[in-house]
């Protein structure tokens, strides 16, 4: 199935309703399905050709999201994301858990609205591991064909994929 950008609540219903699909981003087209869905989440996993332990960023349409992930968020967190978002830039938080978790809050009004409605998405560029990224929906088509719920065609995508900061201890290392 192929939507417009225009199709954001028909996007969100099936996001919503366990599907994966492939949408433009203010970054790269990527694959995306519900934050909190394991089978989903694997899914893209197998889709990408990925190993389990690869990280995956998280979208959020609000920093206020993070308090459902276990992110400590202290001052030097909330200056670096007033800093780096809304925007291309992932950050790397550390969790209460001991582990770390990467989001990203877009600057994309088609995709906070979907974020809006759907709430957070798992997001990874829409390519095989280790292969070009996709520029438009008929390269991930290539990619993926019907192994992918839905397509959301937005146009060429000629923009480098999101920057990459990790944040630990109170410094700030640039990943990619």
């Amino acid at each position: 199935m192929q939507l417009t950008t225009k199709d954001i609540d028909q996007i969100a219903s099936l996001l919503l309703e366990g599907k994966v699909g492939v949408l433009p981003t203010d970054t790269i087209y990527g694959l995306h399905c519900v934050a909190n869905d394991p089978v989903l989440i694997k899914k893209i996993y197998d889709l990408k050709k990925l190993s389990d332990n690869t990280p995956l960023i998280t979208l959020i349409s609000d920093e206020k999201e993070l308090e459902q992930f276990g992110v400590e968020i202290g001052e030097f967190e909330k200056e670096l994301m007033k800093k780096y978002w809304p925007g291309p830039n992932t950050l790397i938080f550390d969790t209460k858990g001991g582990d770390t978790r990467s989001f990203r809050l877009p600057k994309n009004d088609f995709l906070l609205a979907v974020l809006k409605k759907s709430g957070s998405l798992i997001s990874t560029s829409a390519n095989i591991n280790k292969m070009p990224f996709s520029k438009n929906v008929n390269q991930a088509v290539v990619y993926f064909g019907d192994k992918v719920d839905f397509y959301v065609d937005g146009g060429e995508e000629d923009n480098p994929p999101s920057s990459i900061y990790k944040i630990s201890k109170g410094e700030l290392t640039k990943i990619r």
